[in-house]
């Protein structure tokens, strides 16, 4: 078996494992936040930045819920998972994390903008401190729209694994908020 098929699997097993800690782990605060971080780590996606941030037209929202940037992982203890109630302390001094928290502006979607459309998205991820963002957005319950803004790290992101994040981003919706 090739080095790249080990690779593929280790990736698919190590996102398979996500769904378990996410529901072992249901009460920690700031679980989408280690779940971006998981996401984004270079065993992972090897990103290099993201935002998670959700759309709340009924509330007329847009409300930064998570930063990722691989500069900042120096905070946060190797394991995510070996005490996740320790991530939002080790944080306090991730400056790129704290803006996207910070971030809060009207709903795109009660503007009838177009969550996927590159031009308005993109426009916000360079707003929010990614030189060259790409994006996946979703829809979540009780009407809400995920999105994830992202820049990719130094190794690029196959098209079949860009389609794997944007299927497992969506579990940041079920992490809280």
């Amino acid at each position: 078996m090739s080095s790249f098929a080990n690779d593929d699997q280790r990736l698919a097993s190590h996102l398979s494992g996500l769904l378990g800690k996410v529901l072992q782990h249901h009460e920690v605060d700031e679980l989408s936040q280690i779940v971006l971080h998981e996401l984004g780590h270079d065993d992972c996606f090897g990103l290099k930045k993201a935002t998670y941030l959700i759309d709340n037209p009924d509330f007329n929202h847009l409300v930064g819920i998570a930063g990722y940037h691989n500069g900042e992982c120096c905070y946060h203890q190797k394991d995510l998972w070996a005490n996740p109630f320790s991530f939002k302390e080790d944080m306090k001094e991730a400056h790129f994390n704290n803006n996207v928290k910070k971030f809060l502006q009207d709903s795109l979607r009660k503007k009838d903008i177009d969550l996927n459309s590159a031009k308005d998205i993109k426009d916000l991820g360079v707003h929010l401190g990614l030189e060259k963002p790409e994006f996946f957005s979703w829809n979540m319950k009780h009407g809400n729209h995920g999105i994830l803004i992202f820049e990719q790290g130094d190794k690029h992101i196959c098209e079949w694994k860009q389609g794997l994040l944007a299927n497992v981003a969506a579990l940041l919706g079920f992490c809280g908020i």
